[in-house]
């Protein structure tokens, strides 16, 4: 097991790829702190169901993205356990879309706030625990978007391009303390995100993807267990991008 006896910070933890690196981090002997917005007893039926079967122990912690306030109550609680702190996956976040035009400044400002600010504010937190204790990996979800740029996708693929380059500045920053800051960049992933968008889209990307498929949640959540793990104790600053080859 990859990751036995490692404790994780997973925000975003009960969907989409959050729900699927919590999974495979449990299965791989983490403990984890499982971050959520708002409290829910099918969530927390589900983490307890996944501690017993894995013999990890898994908390869950709730905090707004929208509320620097939470963030900071959230993080220090996790901070008061006392224990050390060897991995943090930020994965929350919000999509967004819409022409430019036709989309108010205020709504880029939002998503930014909760895509690259919030996500700011809980590795500050995170890092000043992690450099004292000398030792620590970070993994941002960041997104194809915010390489390969798309019709209607400014917000969110600008927040995320903003969290790709945090990611490399921050690494330089932290890397002679023993803390390594990467980020994974999904692409054509089978989340909810992608059950909104256009079909022609979909067909189109579908096209355009060398391996033919959508990507699974887990193929992510095995990637971020990879940078999350020892075995990648020589890898940081990286934006590593998983799309079935279409970039």
């Amino acid at each position: 097991m990859q990751l036995k006896g490692k404790n994780a910070i997973v925000t975003g933890a009960n969907r989409g790829i959050g729900k699927a690196v919590t999974e495979v981090f449990a299965q791989n002997g983490a403990n984890i702190w499982a971050c959520a917005r708002k409290q829910s007893s099918e969530f927390e039926e589900w983490l307890e169901n996944l501690s017993k079967e894995n013999e990890v122990e898994i908390t869950p912690v709730y905090f707004d993205l929208t509320s620097e306030e939470e963030i900071t109550n959230g993080i220090k609680r996790i901070i008061g356990a006392k224990q050390q702190i060897d991995v943090l996956v930020n994965n929350a976040g919000v999509s967004n879309a819409g022409l430019f035009a036709m989309t108010p400044i205020k709504s880029i400002k939002d998503v930014f706030d909760i895509n690259f600010f919030a996500q700011l504010s809980i590795m500050q937190l995170v890092l000043r625990k992690m450099t004292r204790q000398k030792s620590g990996s970070i993994i941002n979800i960041c997104s194809v978007s915010g390489i390969n740029n798309e019709k209607g996708r400014l917000a969110y693929g600008s927040s995320k391009c903003a969290l790709a380059f945090a990611t490399k500045t921050i690494s330089k920053e932290v890397g002679q303390y023993g803390v390594r800051v990467n980020a994974v960049s999904p692409g054509f992933i089978d989340t909810d995100m992608w059950s909104t968008r256009d079909k022609d889209l979909f067909d189109t990307i579908l096209s355009e993807t060398p391996v033919s498929r959508q990507g699974s949640p887990y193929e992510v959540a095995n990637l971020v267990k990879f940078l999350a793990s020892d075995e990648s104790a020589y890898i940081t600053g990286r934006n590593i991008v998983i799309d079935g080859g279409r970039l």
